[in-house]
């Protein structure tokens, strides 16, 4: 098999450390580049070659949902496999509309992940078990998958969506500034979202408010 050349991105840089020596200890593998942010990771794309990205959907900058229709529009011989700590089906679908070829947990095994970069590098799509079965239960069950957000976390969006400052969000649900900003927080990463404008947004999009 032809070398295999990958782009992490994601911004924890223990994580792509730790990735980038798992992936070096495979044979016909190359790291050709890291990204912390998705604005890094078009410019490299932009003078390297990569056949595949992995992909993590909470960037600093933007979300990897954001990117990913980019990457595969101007480079659509570059695959993207993505790898996120999110196992909500939403992300997923909302992945698999936008063209990744496949779908990692970070807790995912090695034999897994080298599995996955090898298929998809030969044209196949690959999700992680867990992530397949909630697809086949999406297919075949009635009903709506969960939402990504809890009751309260939808309160708080939609809050912030009318202007109100943290302070008045907590006096409002009688829950400390703390425990605002803390949700504030949790939704921020399962919306990918960077800033409360991008939180928005993604809420929007998504139909949570």
């Amino acid at each position: 098999m032809s070398t295999i050349r990958i782009i992490i991105a994601d911004d924890h840089q223990l994580f792509r450390n730790g990735l980038r020596a798992l992936l070096l200890a495979q044979e016909s593998v190359e790291i050709v580049g890291e990204a912390e942010t998705g604005e890094a990771l078009l410019n490299q794309l932009a003078t390297t070659k990569a056949d595949i990205i992995l992909l993590d959907i909470s960037l600093p900058d933007k979300s990897g949902l954001d990117i990913l229709p980019l990457v595969r529009e101007k480079y659509p011989d570059t695959k993207c496999i993505m790898l996120t700590m999110h196992e909500e089906l939403q992300y997923v679908k909302e992945s698999l509309k936008k063209g990744a070829s496949g779908y990692l947990l970070k807790d995912t095994s090695e034999n897994e992940l080298r599995e996955a970069i090898r298929g998809v590098y030969l044209g196949k799509r690959h999700f992680k078990n867990k992530i397949s079965e909630l697809l086949l239960e999406d297919m075949s069950g009635p009903g709506s998958p969960s939402p990504i957000l809890s009751e309260r976390e939808i309160e708080i969006v939609k809050m912030v969506a009318e202007g109100k400052i943290t302070k008045e969000i907590a006096d409002k649900l009688f829950i400390s500034v703390r425990t605002v900003e803390t949700h504030r927080s949790r939704i921020m990463k399962k919306l990918g979202a960077a800033n409360a404008s991008e939180m928005i947004n993604a809420a929007y999009r998504r139909k949570l408010i």
